[in-house]
């Protein structure tokens, strides 16, 4: 462990004064030699699967750490129901109302998707899904996975 202790310091302590730039951080190093290797069940990203109650959810919501997210949009006239809330990060609204309104919304205005689906993956009784699905059909077809979190963002 004195070694990786030698080591953040080399990374974090020596500036220019000392005589040259610091070594390029690399984490993954950094977690081998603290003997961290992940195996192929290791999680990526955050871990939301403590989240496993709507009470849990709502929580977070109130503190900011998530947000409510209708899968069918408002403008496309979603209800704000409970089948139609799914609670995200932030980054996840912003990246779903991009895809809504810069690629969906032109599709239907010019007649190439009639129908729309955003679905949500989850695993177990987590109330955050990993991925949500977005299709646009008939008589085009569109569809885009949105990672959020864990096994979905191991996916190509």
């Amino acid at each position: 462990m004195n070694a990786l202790f030698q080591r953040l310091r080399r990374w974090f302590g020596r500036g220019a004064s000392e005589g040259g730039a610091a070594e390029a951080f690399d984490a993954d190093q950094l977690l081998r030699e603290a003997g961290y290797e992940p195996g192929p069940g290791a999680p990526v990203g955050p871990d939301w699967s403590y989240v496993d109650s709507p009470a849990k959810a709502k929580a977070l919501v109130e503190e900011g750490v998530l947000v409510e997210l209708l899968l069918l949009p408002e403008e496309f006239g979603g209800p704000r129901v409970p089948e139609n809330i799914v609670y995200v990060p932030p980054f996840v609204e912003e990246m779903k109302y991009r895809t809504d309104m810069n690629i969906i919304r032109p599709l239907i205005l010019d007649g190439m998707a009639t129908e729309y689906t955003a679905t949500p993956e989850h695993v177990g009784p987590c109330m955050v899904p990993i991925a949500i699905r977005v299709e646009a059909t008939e008589p085009g077809q569109f569809a885009c996975n949105l990672a959020i979190w864990g096994e979905a963002l191991r996916r190509g």
